[in-house]
């Protein structure tokens, strides 16, 4: 092997100067970009990162031609590890790798056009930009902040009830708005309106409970719909053509739904012991009362939004019986929404999160190219050992699913950390006989999983930056956080019975 390694390094020297002078012209541009910004030079971060992808990839390629790879198979398993060490130093935008994979996949030749693009010509497309059309809807014609107002005057004025109003917003906004970080944006206001007028002492368990219990409507049920989360969409490509058609629509909560409750009890037990609420002041309910009068009557954008919600939830429910994709239901509230001008031109383009769609279908592009080249049998079989120990056993395979997505997660952002801990754990389910969808659910879960503050963008940086552990107990709010790591892990191992039930095991 030695040998052999030092024989493919002699003989493709010139790939490596190439590269060299890559890494080179863009660590001068980032020192560049540093200086001019006024930085003085690039973070040592940055250089080190710059550094890595200069070295490794090229020892990537080495040894994939050394272990039997074709060439095209090593050049690409090479992309895939610079892909990665952008991502891990955080040198670029979350989305650039993705499409950097694709364009040198194209540029080189690794697979043809109807390949490497297949993902921006999936019906995910369709999927990504409906739901996240109906979600700009939803917020900029202020639907979902009249309903939660109308909420809030409906339930009682107790702190359980208060808090509850939260849960249950973000649940509700969790199936059209695939963004944790949105879903927070859109409850923030409401949250600060509550804090203030019900006047909770800062640092209290008054107003934590009201934070944590923001921050768990907009995170726990994101991994229970297809639609809830972004890379829940770009991962239903991962799987067999007939399992998607199962699961993009409403089957996926039926499957989820003992984790979801199981989830949401801990949450609802865990709360009121951690931070027990007495003698808060009474709800602010003119205050409320002369919003909701300044909102005047619902305006027809939100009435087109209301529609497309339930048109869209409804296909979403009874795709057995219609057959037709949610996919393409998400294409009709498109072309209602800019049919009717309640999408405008400035709206599509600002308010659609595009970023984060051509990371998701550059994700589903390179899986594809995986798949051409045969990385991904190759992948298998080169795991396939590492996770012998399953040996068919669901609750093993829970574990490694476990292990592998918390050791992927320390070092990638929530949707790149679950969609490679997808492409990894996959073939192995497949070769131990487990259903593909229950590998996706549990990445999915466990990718939420989160211990630091650099393991960001599930919603805790965003409350960070947002100044709201100045007003609250940030110690109770980690501890919450903990209690629902553990009740993520508690939830999957409670679904099996469930799973087995429904012919899934």
């Amino acid at each position: 092997m030695g040998v052999r390694f030092f024989e493919v390094l002699l003989a493709h020297w010139p790939v490596f100067a190439l590269l060299a002078l890559l890494a080179g012209v863009m660590l001068a541009f980032s020192l560049w970009r540093g200086r001019d910004a006024g930085a003085g030079s690039a973070p040592g971060r940055v250089v080190a990162g710059w550094a890595c992808v200069f070295v490794l990839p090229p020892l990537v390629y080495v040894l994939g031609l050394a272990s039997g790879l074709g060439v095209e198979a090593a050049i690409f398993s090479a992309l895939l590890g610079a892909a990665v060490l952008l991502w891990v130093f955080g040198l670029v935008e979350e989305f650039v790798p993705a499409l950097i994979v694709v364009v040198a996949a194209l540029f080189i030749g690794l697979a043809p056009s109807n390949i490497a693009l297949a993902g921006f010509s999936s019906p995910s497309l369709l999927l990504l930009l409906g739901v996240y059309a109906l979600s700009a809807v939803i917020s900029s014609s202020g639907l979902s902040y009249r309903l939660m107002l109308r909420l809030l005057l409906r339930l009682p004025d107790k702190p359980f009830w208060h808090q509850l109003t939260f849960l249950v917003s973000g649940y509700i906004l969790s199936p059209l708005i695939p963004s944790t970080n949105t879903r927070l944006s859109l409850l923030k206001p409401l949250f600060e309106d509550m804090a203030n007028g019900l006047k909770l002492p800062p640092r209290g368990p008054g107003i934590t409970a009201l934070l944590v219990a923001m921050f768990g409507g907009a995170l726990l049920f994101s991994p229970m719909m297809a639609t809830s989360k972004s890379s829940n969409i770009a991962a239903l490509n991962f799987l067999p053509a007939q399992v998607q058609a199962e699961f993009a629509g409403f089957f996926w909560l039926v499957a989820a739904g003992v984790a979801a409750l199981v989830v949401t009890a801990v949450h609802l037990l865990v709360v009121p012991r951690l931070f027990p609420t007495t003698g808060e002041g009474p709800l602010p309910r003119e205050n409320i009362i002369r919003q909701l009068a300044g909102m005047g009557p619902l305006k027809p954008s939100e009435w087109i939004a209301a529609g497309g919600f339930v048109f869209f939830l409804a296909g979403c429910a009874t795709v057995s019986w219609h057959h037709v994709a949610p996919a393409y239901l998400a294409g009709c509230v498109l072309l209602g929404l800019l049919l009717t001008g309640t999408l405008l031109r400035k709206d599509f383009q600002q308010r659609v999160d595009w970023p984060m769609i051509f990371f998701l279908l550059g994700m589903d592009s390179m899986m594809r190219i995986m798949t051409h080249l045969g990385l991904a049998r190759a992948l298998s079989d080169a795991v396939g050992s590492a996770y012998g120990f399953v040996d068919g056993k669901i609750g093993l395979f829970i574990l490694a699913t476990l292990l592998t997505t918390l050791a992927v997660r320390l070092a990638l952002p929530v949707t790149a950390g679950m969609l490679t801990s997808a492409i990894i754990l996959l073939p192995v389910a497949a070769a131990q006989g487990i259903h593909p969808w229950i590998c996706i659910f549990c990445t999915a879960i466990f990718s939420d999983i989160s211990f630091f503050r650099h393991q960001g963008s599930n919603g805790i940086m965003q409350i960070q930056s947002a100044g709201l552990f100045e007003r609250t107990d940030e110690r109770g709010f980690m501890r919450y956080n903990l209690f629902m790591n553990a009740a993520r892990v508690a939830a999957v191992y409670a679904s099996i019975p469930w799973w087995k039930w429904l012919g899934m095991l």
